[in-house]
């Protein structure tokens, strides 16, 4: 009765936690903060729809990296970058705007995932967990993603170091320092970039502790419980998530042409997809045969019962143990994992994402070697 009325306060305390918003991650904090700055600008009483948040915040960074080149006076080092890469003023414009583009987005949308999690959790897996333990980890998996001290250290230290590291390979190619005012730029989209890498990290943490979480199932064929596949969509998401920034990846780099780095560049994107959906289906798999198994075992319990009182003339008994062994092979014979035609058609799409992007920067050979003739 203790450990009931345990779990049932731990449920309750977690799901008003979650429902008062108390849980917030730095890119929340961060977002909240520029929606506040933005309304007090406009003189707006009401938030501002997250998209056109997202919109002015990467107007604001490309005027804030352009401003940064002119002021700095490094337009011409900058100008000879750009040549250097095949790139004109223009095409180089462009490709910073991307750049930023292709960092705020990313953040923006991991996180709100983040947030989708949290509510999957508040509305429905929090009332079907049984046991404190897990209670527990999820509640440490929230302070570890909502931990905007130790995310900020972390985003300035990686950013830091991410931006050195390409501002070097930039000295190195212009043959000369880049300038301030790139340089700035730079850092200042690497360690925002250095924010949702966090959260991806902490995304990869809950699909690794889901193996280990205890979710009341329907004990006769727990994979097709509706939590199951609601988790198994959600899960899919991340999956969808790497495929389409490696398939960006796999078209920048094809774009300047086919050489042996856009395979390699290709099956690295593969890499990461296939563990990542290795890991989902396989802590999915794991949550499935915890609770098919204790179902067998409690079958098995019932049917021993009956065969410790050796009652075996008795029809009634026999009958009674009969109908408990096909119920046992109907439950044993029932899929261990979430892994139906949807999720091996999700996973597929995933990774020809990146191989269409390959194919699309490689439009020229393509057609080059389907117009020869035999």
């Amino acid at each position: 009765m203790s450990t009931d009325t345990a779990l049932i306060e731990k449920r309750e305390e977690l799901k008003r936690r979650l429902a008062a918003g108390e849980y917030k991650t730095l890119v929340d904090i961060f977002l909240e903060w520029f929606d506040r700055l933005l309304r007090k600008i406009t003189r707006r009483s009401g938030p501002f729809p997250l998209w056109l948040i997202t919109i002015i915040l990467i107007a604001a960074f490309v005027l804030i990296s352009f401003v940064a080149i002119y002021i700095s006076g490094d337009w011409t080092t900058t100008h000879k970058y750009f040549e250097l890469l095949g790139l004109g003023d223009k095409l180089g414009v462009l490709w910073i705007i991307s750049q930023i583009i292709l960092t705020i987005v990313p953040s923006v949308v991991i996180n709100r995932y983040i947030n989708r999690i949290l509510v999957l959790w508040r509305d429905d897996m929090l009332d079907a967990t049984e046991s404190v333990a897990s209670l527990e980890e999820f509640e440490d998996w929230l302070k570890k993603t909502c931990n905007w001290r130790l995310n900020l250290l972390m985003t300035i230290i990686g950013g830091l170091l991410f931006s050195s590291y390409t501002t070097s390979i930039a000295n190195n190619l212009l043959g000369e320092f880049v300038g301030y005012g790139f340089t700035f730029s730079n850092t200042i989209v690497s360690i925002f970039a250095f924010a949702s890498i966090y959260l991806y990290l902490m995304v990869i943490l809950l699909s690794a502790r889901l193996r280990r979480y205890d979710l009341k199932l329907f004990a006769a064929d727990p994979a097709s419980s509706e939590l199951v596949s609601r988790l198994s969509s959600e899960l899919s998401f991340i999956v969808y998530f790497v495929a389409a920034l490696g398939a960006i990846g796999a078209l920048n780099v094809a774009l300047d042409g086919f050489s042996i780095v856009d395979v390699v560049l290709l099956i690295g994107v593969w890499l990461p997809i296939i563990a990542f959906f290795i890991l989902n289906q396989t802590s999915l798999s794991s949550m499935i045969q915890r609770v098919k198994w204790k179902t067998l075992n409690e079958i098995q319990m019932k049917v021993e019962k009956l065969q410790i009182s050796k009652n075996f003339g008795n029809q009634e008994t026999m009958d009674a143990i009969k109908r408990l062994m096909d119920y046992h092979n109907q439950v044993k014979a029932t899929r261990d994992s979430a892994l139906d035609f949807k999720a091996y058609l999700s996973f597929i799409n995933s990774l020809l994402l990146p191989l269409l992007a390959f194919l699309l920067g490689n439009l020229d050979l393509m057609l080059a070697l389907f117009a020869r003739k035999p």
